[in-house]
């Protein structure tokens, strides 16, 4: 007959802390912990569980200095040093102290899929991506079906552009778990991407049939029936998956856009007037449908949402401060020229302001050099956009508006040097060029 083991004091101390734990009573357990280890100075659990809780409590240093003491006790424990590489990795944020405690820890025996995964993601965070795609292999060879290991594997892969080996490694999950939805969207959006696009239907037809309909899924196939410019059927799997979750603001987002590209002017706005009832705070529907508003030439509306944007919305949100010079161009674009001045220099005070603040951000930059160009101050405008590019000489859009302001400069020369610059780097530009008489003559 096999007697029951006797629980030490010390473990019955520990397991009332770790009832506290499951309550959520932090204070209540770190004194059955502290208990536990006055109770046995060398019960190792009741030190990994006070420094969990250190941990849940926002103790970081005590929870490092709970770790040290069970090293003060036992210099080759490897489970301290993993547990505190953890620390330092996921609370210090220092991944190399992480890894340096990691060593030791498998050099004191510690050779688990936990350790491995954790290598990983340190040499990803460093960029040693192929490095960390060992480490993963290593978790996988221990455990072939361990999903998160492999979803880590082909997400590092697909950074690194190795699109077939992520799609393998997607097959791989899916042999293993046929209903995995993530892998299936990946996998679609991998094939998409590879101009692959009658293996990616196949791939979501696949995933329909075994969890059929998901609002994921259908977005997928609007993605490639854009691709594909069959903007209808896109359409109507964007409603598919409204259908499923009709207040999905990405989704509701993706509808007005295909229906603007449709020239279903009406239906959109009615879109984004369905998003702000539902979304009252969200700024991006009020700025998308101000942004349509100007398009159609609707200025005075567009004009005044922009001026709720301001109104309703933090002084430094994106939407608020593109707004100070969209509500400027609108005044203008309307013929209304001594309230654009006013909008005008208004937004160049709050840009000023701002840059104080964020000296280095191209876009509020890009944002004040726009307003100079629009009030005619052409000279101070160029000497901005030139700030911008010797910051980043690697966006597009501001050799697209330099060329506008050269115009303005009469250097038409210069200006077609910029637009050349701009199409290399992003050919969708072309559009935004042909809608424009003055920028489009230069590429005649």
């Amino acid at each position: 007959m096999i007697e029951d083991k006797v629980m030490s004091k010390a473990e019955e101390l520990n397991k009332r802390g770790i009832i506290f734990i499951q309550k959520k009573q932090g204070d209540e357990a770190l004194k059955y912990f502290n208990r536990a280890i006055e109770a046995d100075p060398n019960f190792k659990d009741a030190y990994y569980n006070k420094a969990l809780v250190n941990l849940a409590l926002e103790q970081v240093d005590k929870a490092i200095e709970t770790i040290d003491n069970v090293l003060i006790k036992d210099p080759n424990e490897g489970e301290a040093y993993f547990e505190k590489g953890n620390i330092f990795f996921y609370y210090k944020n220092d991944v190399k102290a992480a890894v340096e405690l990691y060593n030791k820890a498998m050099y004191f025996g510690i050779k688990n899929e936990a350790i491995y995964y954790n290598m990983a993601q340190c040499m990803e965070a460093t960029g040693e991506r192929e490095d960390a795609i060992k480490w993963l292999d290593r978790v996988i060879i221990i455990d072939n079906k361990s999903v998160e290991a492999m979803m880590k594997k082909a997400e590092i892969l697909i950074d690194m552009r190795r699109y077939e080996d992520a799609i393998n490694c997607y097959d791989g999950i899916l042999r293993i778990q046929a209903d995995n939805e993530g892998a299936y969207h990946f996998k679609a959006v991998l094939l998409g991407e590879t101009n692959k696009v009658e293996q990616a239907f196949e791939t979501l037809k696949s995933a329909e049939e075994i969890l059929g309909k998901r609002e994921l899924l259908e977005f997928d196939k609007c993605l490639l029936y854009e691709k594909e410019k069959d903007l209808e059927k896109a359409l109507n799997c964007i409603n598919s998956g409204i259908e499923i979750d009709d207040k999905n603001i990405l989704y509701l987002s993706k509808k007005a856009s295909l229906l603007i590209l449709l020239q279903k002017i009406e239906e959109a706005k009615k879109v984004y007037d369905y998003m702000i009832e539902i979304a009252p705070e969200e700024m991006e529907s009020y700025f998308s449908k101000a942004s349509l508003l100007m398009l159609n030439k609707e200025y005075e509306e567009a004009f005044k949402l922009y001026e709720t944007i301001i109104e309703k919305s933090d002084e430094e949100n994106p939407y608020r401060i593109n707004s100070y010079y969209y509500k400027a161009l609108c005044l203008k674009s309307g013929n209304k020229l001594e309230e654009a001045k006013e909008a005008y220099e208004e937004a160049v005070g709050k840009y000023n302001l701002l840059i104080v603040k964020y000296p280095y951000d191209h876009q509020l930059h890009l944002l004040k050099a726009n307003s100079l160009r629009d009030e005619e101050k052409y000279a101070e405008a160029e000497e901005l956009y030139e700030y911008i590019l010797d910051l980043n000489k690697n966006l597009a859009e501001v050799y697209l508006m330099r060329a506008k302001n050269r115009l303005g400069l009469g250097k038409e020369n210069e200006a077609r040097q910029d637009l050349k610059m701009a199409l290399e780097m992003n050919e969708a530009f072309k559009k935004v060029i042909d809608l424009d008489e003055e920028l489009s003559k230069l590429l005649a």
